[in-house]
């Protein structure tokens, strides 16, 4: 299962919130926040580069997204493990393996996890590059 655009569509309330769950620092927010937010350059280099503002997604290459990533897919993993559903998955930032005893049971699968990340983490499920098949 691969995420789309994982990198360009983390909702920032969504991970601030997960967050702030945890590190009970306003200065930390902030920093994250305003990291989160950074403008993307566009068109061209140099002084006649544009400055676009980011609304989601975390920087691609970034040093803190795929820790970010890790703290707001904690969910998923909390929804495959033994205390939700009992799954073996492997998942390393945006993509996830999740391993069941059938094609039936992996259809299943993928389409109530589907689910929940668009109504939980808000992301969607890349449809070209997720599959139920053979390990």
């Amino acid at each position: 299962m691969d995420l789309e655009k994982f990198f360009d569509r983390v909702n920032h309330d969504l991970l601030m919130e997960k967050l702030s769950k945890k590190i009970d620092d306003g200065r930390v927010h902030r920093v994250i926040r305003r990291y989160l937010e950074a403008g993307m350059m566009a068109e061209g280099i140099g002084p006649l580069a544009t400055l676009s503002p980011r609304t989601e997604g975390t920087p691609q290459g970034g040093p803190l997204s795929p820790l970010l990533s890790n703290i707001l897919l904690t969910g998923l993993d909390r929804e495959l493990e033994l205390e939700r559903r009992g799954h073996a998955f492997w998942r390393y930032a945006d993509d996830c393996n999740i391993y069941v005893k059938s094609k039936v049971a992996g259809e299943r699968v993928m389409a109530s996890i589907t689910q929940f990340l668009s109504d939980t983490l808000k992301l969607t499920v890349n449809t070209a590059k997720s599959a139920v098949a053979r390990p």
